[in-house]
């Protein structure tokens, strides 16, 4: 199908732009519930994801280099990691955890003058190594990048010119922090945000396991963090 303008989107039948995209929504839904606790109904994050897509279709404007699908789907993980947090996904054990981490790496960072390995956090934290990717694999539910961006866009991506600059200069920031992470967790983010694959689908190609992959992506996304000191 050709991408339609948003004049044509307005226009469109409610129920049969659902329709389109639901298969969006569904696949959003499912890769986000592969990072969360067995008890969280995937129904329940399709009916989120279509929340957000449904402020997706009524907010769309024209952007430069942001067609309906792009924006859609940031619509549609925001929706999803808003229900999240409301419904406080990451127990407290993980938050303080998660604290502690970003602490300690932010610190190790400024002291060394670059990112600190696995075992010179896992020191600093007063851990073994088994028991450092113990934390990492506990925290497959830990809110990936596109929340990040998600709580810094715009309601109104057009509404306002200050407003779309500081999502434009934040994007720049978050591209500039990926850039910098080691190897690994440069490729993963690469993978599963760039080219959409699964912690599953990553650990064939890097020849890993998908426990060890969720692990890779959890602790670039502390590095992430740290570097914008988000708590």
């Amino acid at each position: 199908m050709p991408p339609r303008t948003p004049t044509a989107y307005q226009a469109l039948d409610l129920n049969e732009a659902i329709t389109t995209h639901l298969p969006l929504v569904k696949r959003i839904a499912y890769q986000i519930a592969s990072r969360l606790p067995p008890n969280v109904e995937i129904d329940d994050l399709v009916q989120e994801g279509l929340t957000g897509l449904l402020d997706a279709l009524k907010r769309y404007e024209p952007q430069p280099n942001l067609n309906f699908e792009v924006y859609a789907r940031t619509r549609i993980r925001g929706a999803i990691y808003d229900a999240c947090r409301r419904n406080d996904i990451l127990p407290r054990n993980q938050r303080d955890d998660l604290v502690r981490l970003e602490k300690t790496t932010r610190s190790l960072e400024q002291t060394l003058g670059r990112h600190p390995t696995e075992i010179e956090v896992a020191d600093a934290c007063e851990m073994s190594l088994d028991q450092y990717h113990e934390v990492m694999g506990t925290m497959v539910n830990l809110m990936p990048l596109d929340d990040l961006s998600e709580e810094m866009l715009p309601a109104d991506l057009g509404s306002d010119p200050l407003q779309a600059a500081s999502m434009r200069q934040f994007a720049d920031r978050i591209a500039s922090i990926l850039e910098g992470l080691p190897e690994n967790e440069r490729l993963v983010m690469a993978l599963h945000y760039q080219e959409d694959l699964s912690y599953r689908e990553i650990a064939q190609v890097m020849n890993l396991t998908a426990g060890r992959i969720s692990q890779i992506h959890t602790q670039g996304m502390i590095r992430i963090r740290a570097k914008l000191k988000i708590r």
